[in-house]
Parts: structure tokens; C-alpha cells; sequence
């Protein structure tokens, strides 16, 4: 996947054409930066309308090539060093999104995997009886 980084985008562009490539993962964009293993919930997120343009000091304007194969941490430190944005991978599980806090050196393609995993396995069963659907 190749995401084109300038300062006309907004952040919701750049977040629907990874999520496109990544349905279980999502990345959310922050004021401040974060370290490898480190949360970003007490950073400030950005509101997904907001221009790339915007957010950073630096503009240089360019492709991010992205691949099933890097990182987790690696994704994070790239958009860092090469855009001087800041951002965090969340893994969708169930219908709550998380930090990839601790699983960094996990591969994107992992990452969605276990996201893929823990939301099919938590959807309710329709075949499954409950009390409310048993009739006697």
C-alpha cells in the first residue's frame, strides 16, 4: 500500500486508506510523540478533519510505501521521522479499539490477524440459544 503524504490530505484521508489495507487496525494521530512501548492516552488526539498541513512543522510531501511486514513500532517512528507526524496503531477487539502498546515488534499483518481473531470471536453466535429466543 502506498499512502501519499502532503499538507492538502486530512488525517480522516490518510486513516481510510490504511484502514482499506488493515480493517482490524487503525491509526490515530496525536499533538505530541510517543516512544516504543509507550501509551498515548495522555496525549492530545487530533480531530480527524484537520489538514496534514496543519499538524507539522515540517512539509515534506511524499509516499509512504507500507508493507504487511513491518513493524508495528516501526510504522509509528517512520510517519515520525519522515512526516513529523505522530501517530499510534490501535488493534480492533470486539467492538473496542487498543493501543498496540506492547506488541510493537509485532508486523501489521500480525496485528490485524489478532484483531480479526478476537472480533470474529466475539461476535454473538446467531445459532446460539439464549433465554429470550427458547420457546417451550
Amino acid at each position: 500500500m502506498i499512502i501519499e503524504i502532503n499538507d492538502t490530505k486530512t488525517i480522516v484521508d490518510v486513516q481510510d486508506k490504511f484502514n482499506t489495507f488493515f480493517p482490524f487496525l487503525k491509526i490515530e494521530f496525536y499533538e505530541h510523540p510517543h516512544h516504543w512501548y509507550e501509551e498515548s492516552k495522555n496525549k492530545t488526539v487530533l480531530p480527524t478533519d484537520k489538514k496534514i498541513g496543519d499538524i507539522r512543522k515540517n512539509h515534506y510531501h511524499g509516499e509512504l510505501e507500507i508493507h504487511s511486514w513491518f513493524r508495528t513500532g516501526d510504522l509509528e517512528q517512520t510517519f515520525r521521522k519522515r512526516f513529523n507526524l505522530n501517530v499510534q496503531v490501535f488493534r480492533l477487539h470486539g467492538s473496542n479499539w487498543v493501543e498496540t502498546v506492547g506488541t510493537d515488534k509485532l508486523t501489521l499483518k500480525e496485528q490485524n490477524e489478532i484483531g480479526r481473531t478476537a472480533t470474529v470471536n466475539n461476535q454473538p453466535r446467531v445459532d446460539s440459544p439464549t433465554a429470550d429466543n427458547n420457546i417451550y
